[in-house]
C-alpha cells in the first residue's frame, strides 16, 4: 500500500472496536505511516473537524458529538 493510500485509510472517521472491551481501536495503517504521512493525516483531520464545526449550527464536530453522546 503506498503513503496515499495508508493517509486516506488513516484518516477515516470508521474505527474498529475491540470485542472485549469496546476500545477503540488505532488504525492499522497509521503504523504503517511514515512520520511525513503522519503528519498529513494530521492535518487532513485537523482541515475536517474545521470544516464539520463551520457547517454544525451549534460549532460542533461530529467527534465531539460521538463524544457527548457516550457521556448521556
Amino acid at each position: 500500500m503506498n503513503d496515499q493510500s495508508l493517509i486516506e485509510a488513516a484518516a477515516t472517521a470508521f474505527r474498529e472496536r475491540d470485542a472485549a472491551t469496546g476500545r477503540i481501536q488505532p488504525s492499522p495503517a497509521w503504523c504503517d505511516l511514515t512520520p511525513d504521512g503522519r503528519e498529513a493525516v494530521f492535518r487532513l483531520q485537523y482541515d475536517s473537524r474545521l470544516l464539520e464545526r463551520a457547517l454544525d449550527a451549534d460549532g460542533l464536530s461530529t467527534t465531539v458529538k460521538a463524544v457527548l453522546r457516550r457521556l448521556s
